[in-house]
């Protein structure tokens, strides 16, 4: 004896595994740009540098990131990737800052500093992925791209070594 399914069972249970589907899918990427830089390490080939960077939640929902990969260039050249595995809550339509090291060698430091001569501003790019807790197989990354613009004033006293 075959027990077949109806068609209507059939297509309620799908229509509810596609609304369940596109509920989770409907995340906003967050807003996120740079809120400070500091050296924290230099050596001969590599410079260490503590980003902070500022998380805008466009979502309902708070999101509770639990880690970041980036990569920032400046002027159009690669000069720093980095990664965090800070767990941080940004609440609903709200903010917080994540602590990123990014990594910058020497040959990257040089590119980004070349043709920096009589400019008074420096353009940064800043993209990648914050990874989400508890957020299922589905959504569990999403991608973020930042661009602006920083005073060359500005980001040579956040790269100047803090005395301690």
């Amino acid at each position: 004896m075959h027990n077949k399914i109806p068609a209507a069972v059939c297509l309620a249970a799908l229509m509810l595994i596609t609304a369940g589907l596109s509920g989770c899918a409907s995340l906003e990427s967050p807003r996120i740009s740079l809120a400070n830089l500091a050296i924290k390490e230099t050596t001969g080939f590599e410079t260490v540098v503590q980003v902070q960077l500022r998380v805008l939640n466009p979502n309902d929902v708070d999101l509770n990131i639990r880690g970041v990969d980036c990569k920032l260039e400046i002027n159009d050249k690669p000069f720093a990737y980095g990664i965090s595995k800070t767990a941080v809550q940004v609440p609903a339509y709200g903010s917080a800052t994540v602590p990123v090291t990014v990594y910058s060698s020497a040959l990257d430091i040089a590119r980004g500093l070349l043709g920096m001569q009589g400019r008074d501003q420096l353009s940064y790019q800043l993209k990648g992925k914050v990874r989400l807790e508890g957020a299922g197989w589905l959504l569990s990354k999403l991608p973020f791209e930042s661009e602006g613009t920083v005073s060359l004033k500005d980001f040579e006293s956040w790269l100047a070594p803090r005395s301690r």
